[in-house]
């Protein structure tokens, strides 16, 4: 009800927008840009109307719970990926490239294969994940030293 009262306010103001335009006799740029402007709002607010009732009114797919669950990744090339996924309580750390999938780790939840099993640390110390990158930047500002 009240969407044919929204729809039909409209279609009187473009109507009276046109009236008002058909009268003058050389279109003012102003009108010429509320008319583009109107235009355009209605055509978004009728794809919008149209995408509310397709998901609201059309059969949707039921979603099941999934069995694989992905934990993280990180992009190591242009199409290539290192993703831990979770499956039946374990976690696999796989590499995903352009047409293959290959397994790389099988491992607890919750491990970090970054931890270092040394007898003198502390199992519940933090590690630094910024670590790595720091290495690599020392690494890389001895190479060039400053003038």
């Amino acid at each position: 009800m009240l969407l044919s009262r929204v729809v039909s306010v409209l279609v009187i103001s473009s109507y009276s927008l046109l009236g008002v335009a058909a009268e003058s006799t050389a279109p003012s740029p102003t009108m010429s840009v509320l008319k583009m402007v109107f235009g355009l709002a209605v055509v978004l607010c009728v794809m919008a109307l149209f995408a509310w009732g397709a998901k609201r009114f059309l059969p949707g797919v039921v979603s099941q719970p999934s069995v694989i669950k992905v934990i993280g990744g990180a992009s190591v090339g242009t199409r290539e990926r290192v993703v831990v996924l979770e499956v039946a309580g374990r976690w696999l750390v796989v590499g995903v490239a352009s047409g293959q999938v290959t397994n790389i780790a099988n491992l607890e939840p919750g491990t970090s294969p970054l931890v270092a099993s040394d007898t003198n640390s502390n199992s519940n110390a933090q590690v630094d994940p910024l670590q790595p990158f720091t290495n690599w930047l020392k690494k890389s500002m001895q190479k060039f030293p400053q003038k």
